[in-house]
């Protein structure tokens, strides 16, 4: 493995499991075997370290989520969550310590946006096969905030109770809540 690939995966295990403030640069080198200054040839700073691991988990997480027809996305929606937590937990870790990091928020802010923008995309291909096209485009704009805060409480619920939580059913039953909100609306 070179030697980029394994400060970045010790990076993300450590920041997941102690958040940014609570990782040190030396912890990071003393368990990836690395010199702090390899560390800062390859990203420059601890800033630009946690930009790498936020841009590569961003890039791998969304990469592994289905796109396609609706059917597909809501078999396979779940799966994408149980399949990366430690990116997903270095993302609510992230974004409950940097408030008053401007850089680390803006990160936390642009992995935020393309989860809305990928939940808005699945929720208009879901309610297109039931609505006209423009009321689905509508109704997934005021719906995706209310999916994004139920996912982001799936993956919690998978972390604290992971025995007790289905997160096939409860993406099931998300869509289920979704087509039922989106027909009130319709008749609104």
């Amino acid at each position: 493995m070179a030697t980029k690939d394994r400060i970045l995966d010790v990076a993300e295990q450590l920041m997941s499991e102690k958040g940014y403030a609570g990782t040190s640069v030396a912890a990071v080198c003393k368990a990836a075997e690395v010199s702090v200054t390899s560390l800062y040839w390859h990203f420059g700073s601890k800033e630009g370290l946690l930009a790498s691991v936020m841009e590569r988990g961003a890039d791998r997480w969304f990469a592994a989520l289905p796109r396609g027809d609706a059917d597909t996305m809501l078999a396979e929606g779940s799966k994408a969550v149980a399949g990366d937590p430690l990116f997903l937990r270095l993302c609510y870790l992230l974004s409950l310590e940097a408030q008053d990091d401007e850089r680390a928020s803006a990160l936390v802010q642009r992995v935020r946006g393309q989860a809305h923008e990928y939940f808005r995309e699945v929720i208009t291909t879901v309610l297109a096969a039931e609505h006209p096209p423009e009321f689905a485009k509508a109704a997934a704009g005021r719906l995706t905030p209310f999916a994004v805060a139920y996912s982001d409480g799936c993956f919690f619920a998978s972390q604290v109770e992971p025995a007790k939580t289905d997160l096939e059913q409860m993406y099931s039953d998300l869509f289920v809540a979704l087509r039922a909100l989106a027909k009130e609306q319709a008749h609104a």
